[in-house]
């Protein structure tokens, strides 16, 4: 891609590219890069203007940088060409631009041929977010295609197909000019990391939702079982809870069972009433059910009963109700837990939320009005008669029509009363609950229309009650304590059979309008099964030791701001096994769980899943496209996918050394030969996410030493949060020729961790990290053993689960996509005022987006302080050696290139300082053409004492940047050595800027 505004932002982009390449990415488009400057442009708004001095030593700097790097062609360097100049090329052009102020073509250069702070800022330190992009972007590929069952190379096919459509194909066609799009993006299998990295142009979102449409569709299509079983789900029990008083006969309360209630006397008068009552009832109700029926097909209707009998039973219902109630009453209150009362319909036995009567009682404060606006009508008509009777005659029309009036609302009101009286032996009616029976309302458990379901019911809690007898009776001929013990395999499945009983159970409950958790098909399981601790305010916990799944179900509570009731709520996590034991066993499980799952300073965060997307797939377990085991598809999912980025298949390899043994194994030669060793050094790196970083050695070097039958010694440095690795992990082929890695030092590996872990048993989660991550990028089975350098006998090999195990390891962190974010923009911030202040200063160090490198690996160092012929030290002590160089002061350096270049050529070299610090190389006065130009013989002599190309030579000489590292890395090559340090970075690397080593 060449930017035809500006030739120096053009180079720039090339430069990196050629930089991404360096790292093995490969694999991207020119609009990712397009992108990727229009999103940082926006992070580094705020960075100053360079002036034209301060661009024309950027583009310098950025020239020696490029010339120094012996990995880029000089095709690439310095070609002249219209389409595609070389990157030096460019950088000329532009440095001509700027001091001439006219394009190539003469014309005036505009606003947008200059380079903003942003733009500079942002194309400098791009890698980052390319490298970045390129991250997330081969991660979901190995997300997509283990879902899919391919291999990881398709699934990039795939991705390029849908990126390289054209526009009009494409729905989404929109920049992005917020992280919106990012911050709400949730897929399984992605972790904060990649939410954060993953690259945000139109055409990347496209491609993707189109991608994880297809995936989805695909995760639906899996054999998919829940995380959970019933025999992981412990119930807890609630302090102070104790036995109910319940089932037919049964006063309801707390503190002793309906055997030995004390309250039978009451029990008795309260069940004689309500039947009276009850009986009277049904009585009315069929009276004015008659009557009704009369009434609408316009039918004579005989009353069975007068007025006045009518009259008389709904006052006898009347007092046999309200003793009911009384009774019931002095029950509740002298209950020591009390009983519940509903605040609708004022009844015993259930909670507003249960209610079943709200609109009667509208119906009954309906009826209520209208009796007290009848008797109103009949005192106003009774106060004018009795005004009106000694002022009129008795026979006067309007009297008598007065006292019509009166009878009329007189038998409203009887009527109206009547009816309110039914509504409200109605309500307490409809208030009765089936206790210990199907829970319904308006009967009994004696008049229960679902009794033999309920039978069934019973039968299967007493099944469940059985299971756990015999539990504990295996337990007790185990030896074992049947209280503590976790549950064998044959107690699961025991447990798991009576569960698909009863799930079948509770699908006919419902279809009968029962409420399955009131009939105790769950809660005989519960009670039938060991419980586990006690605890206030959560209900259940239940977790899967494979994947880590955990599921904390809090209790019921009353909102204490409105008294409103909030019902019980279940929350999920993710933990280690071991730390899952050590909260059951806890002393307090709410305490445990209040300070580790549920803690609000941020300590819940390794808990917590990455996305809802992953919160949701973690709750189910499905057979893997891949390598068909069951497992929960998020992001701690991560069988080997072939192809991947993190380690490709050798495939040719393989299958050369594999007919190879079959040919030694048929011809009778031995296959097995004494093994040569080879050490690799590290020099390539990545990140763990947010937990730490790792220098490993190349997959190249180690397939060369595999490919030629050697043993590979895999140098190791790694860095966490809370520990050190280091030293040599052990790679070789088997017969099959696959690659194979250890980590265990009875194979030869010398890895060593700073955790106490290590320091205790030899093993720890740092080192085994480590080794997955090798044996990811060299595409090696681990952990494996049995290598050639092996001193003990090789254990027989496991059998192979078909669960995954992906629960994390103990001591598991993360980094939220949040604090991610936050810290990014935190260092953005730093990063704009150190400019600022270097801009104000006029010292031109916020031209550099790097600190100095090593000259062999290309990892950043510390400044160097001191040069001697013997070392490049950043040791402030170091100055005072014999011979030592300060690289700060100027006539230091100054002399040092003059006598390095002396010893080399035989001639003197003039070596001058500028007021801003630059040092400028060039020949001395008498040599020089008449143009003050150096000769092209000794430009060329120059270029090889400095160990450069001749094209760096510039015909004025070469300049050297005023920082320690340039200086530093000038003085080795006018003394003849290879550059020990490398010169500060005018374009950073991904792996020599700041925010990644600190892997932010």
């Amino acid at each position: 891609m060449v930017c035809r505004e500006n030739k120096g932002r053009s180079a720039v982009i090339g430069y990196q590219k050629h930089l991404l390449k360096q790292l093995g990415y490969r694999d991207y488009d020119d609009f990712e890069l397009q992108s990727g400057v229009h999103e940082f442009g926006h992070q580094y708004e705020g960075f100053p203007r360079p002036t034209e001095k301060e661009q024309l030593q950027f583009l310098q700097g950025l020239r020696h940088q490029i010339e120094a790097d012996p990995r880029i062609t000089a095709a690439d360097k310095y070609r002249e060409s219209d389409r595609q100049p070389g990157m030096v090329t460019r950088i000329d052009q532009e440095i001509a631009r700027l001091k001439t102020g006219k394009d190539e073509h003469g014309k005036p250069l505009q606003p947008k041929h200059r380079m903003r702070g942003q733009d500079l800022a942002a194309m400098q330190r791009l890698g980052v977010l390319l490298q970045r992009n390129q991250e997330a972007k081969d991660s979901y590929f190995d997300v997509y295609a283990r879902t899919m069952g391919m291999d990881a190379k398709t699934a990039r096919a795939r991705w390029k197909d849908l990126v390289r459509r054209q526009k009009s194909e494409r729905e989404n066609t929109n920049i992005s000019l917020t992280d919106l799009w990012r911050d709400n993006l949730a897929v399984s299998g992605f972790t904060s990391r990649h939410q954060a990295d993953i690259g945000q142009s139109n055409v990347s979102r496209e491609a993707l939702r189109i991608m994880e449409e297809e995936r989805r569709q695909k995760l639906a299509s899996l054999p998919t079982r829940p995380a959970l079983t019933s025999a992981q789900r412990v119930r807890m029990a609630e302090p102070g809870a104790s036995v109910q008083c319940t089932g037919p006969g049964a006063c309801g309360q707390f503190g002793h069972e309906a055997s030995a209630c004390p309250n039978q006397t009451c029990v008795k008068e309260r069940d004689d009433a309500r039947a009276r009552w009850k009986e009277i009832d049904a009585k009315i109700r069929k009276e004015t059910d008659r009557a009704d029926e009369h009434a609408r097909k316009a039918w004579a209707f005989i009353p069975s009963y007068s007025h006045q009998e009518m009259r008389e039973l709904r006052e006898e219902r009347e007092r046999h109700l309200q003793h009911d109630q009384q009774v019931t009453n002095a029950l509740a209150s002298s209950s020591p837990r009390g009983v519940v009362r509903c605040t609708v319909c004022q009844q015993f036995g259930h909670e507003q939320a249960d209610c079943p009567n709200p609109a009667r009682v509208d119906e009954l404060n309906d009826l209520r009005g209208q009796v007290d606006q009848f008797y109103d009508q009949m005192e106003a008509r009774g106060d004018w008669i009795s005004a009106a009777e000694d002022e009129v005659p008795a026979d006067d029309p309007e009297l008598q029509t007065w006292r019509t009036e009166y009878g009329h609302y007189e038998f409203l009101a009887q009527q109206a009363s009547g009816q309110y009286k039914d509504k409200r032996a109605e309500i307490a009616t409809q208030s009765i609950r089936c206790e210990g029976g199907c829970g319904q309302f308006g009967h009994t458990r004696e008049e229960c229309p679902n009794g033999a379901l309920l039978d069934e019911v019973d039968t299967l809690a007493k099944e469940a009650e059985r299971i756990r007898e015999q539990v504990r009776r295996r337990a007790e001929l185990r030896g074992q304590n049947p209280d503590t013990t976790p549950l064998t395999d044959a107690d699961h499945a025991a447990y798991d059979a009576w569960f698909q009983k009863s799930v079948d159970i509770d699908k006919r409950l419902i279809d009968a309008g029962i409420d399955p958790e009131r009939v105790s098909t769950a809660s005989a399981l519960a009670k039938s099964k060991p419980t586990g601790p006690v605890s206030v305010r959560i209900q259940e916990v239940g977790y899967n030791p494979d994947t880590g799944y955990l599921e904390v179900t809090a209790r019921p509570y009353t909102r204490k701001r409105d008294g409103k009731v909030m019902p019980a709520k279940t929350y999920a996590y993710r933990m280690s096994p071991s730390e899952h034991q050590r909260m059951m066993a806890a002393s307090s499980l709410t305490s445990y769980v209040s300070q580790s799952v549920w803690a609000r300073n941020g300590g819940a965060a390794a808990y917590q899943f990455e996305n809802t997307a992953e919160a949701a797939e973690a709750s189910v377990q499905r057979k893997c496209a891949t390598c068909g085991r069951w497992a929960s598809m998020t992001s701690a999912h991560t069988c080997p996918v072939s192809g991947s980025r993190a380690g490709q298949d050798d495939s040719a390899r393989r299958a050369r050394i594999k007919a190879e043994k079959a040919v030694a194994r048929a011809t009778g030669r031995p296959v097995q030969m004494p093994p040569q060793v080879e050490s690799v050094s590290f020099g390539a790196a990545l990140r763990f996410g947010n937990n730490g970083s790792m220098n490993y050695a190349e997959r190249a070097r180690i397939d060369a030493a595999l490919s030629a039958g050697k043993v590979a010694q895999a140098e190791v440095r790694a860095a966490f949060l809370d520990a050190n690795v280091s030293g040599q992990a052990i790679a070789w082929n088997n017969a099959d020729g696959q690659a194979q890695l250890s980590t265990d030092r009875e194979d030869g590996a010398t890895l060593k961790c700073t955790c106490r872990t290590f320091k205790q048993n030899g093993r720890c989660k740092h080192v085994q990290l480590v080794g997955a991550a090798m044996a990811s990028r060299y595409a090696a089975d681990h952990p494996a053993v049995g290598s050639p350098l092996r001193s003990t006998p090789v254990p027989a090999a496991p059998v192979r689960d078909e669960t995954a195990r992906d629960a994390p390891e103990d001591g598991f962190t993360r980094m939220p996509y949040s604090e991610i974010r936050q810290r990014r923009g935190d260092l953005r911030g730093k990063e704009r005022e150190a400019a600022r202040a270097s801009s104000a200063a006029g010292d031109g160090r916020w031209l550099r987006a790097a600190g100095p490198i090593d000259g062999v690996t290309g990892k950043r160092v510390k400044t160097p302080v001191a040069w001697t012929d013997r070392a490049v030290s950043a040791d402030p002590a170091a100055v005072t050696a014999s011979g030592a160089v300060r690289l700060e002061r100027s006539k230091d350096v100054q002399e040092g290139l003059r006598v390095g270049l002396r010893a080399q050529t035989g001639k003197h070299w003039s070596v001058t300082r500028k007021p801003d610090g630059w040092l400028h190389i060039t020949t001395s006065l008498q040599r020089r053409t008449a143009g003050r130009t150096i000769t092209a013989p000794e430009r060329a002599e120059l270029a090889k004492a400095l160990q450069m190309p001749v094209q760096s030579i510039s015909e004025h000489g070469v300049a050297v940047p005023p920082d320690n590292g340039w200086r530093a890395e000038f003085m080795d090559r006018a003394h003849g050595k290879a550059p020990r340090v490398l010169g500060e970075r005018f374009v950073a690397r991904a792996d020599q800027r700041r925010e990644v080593l600190l892997n932010i």
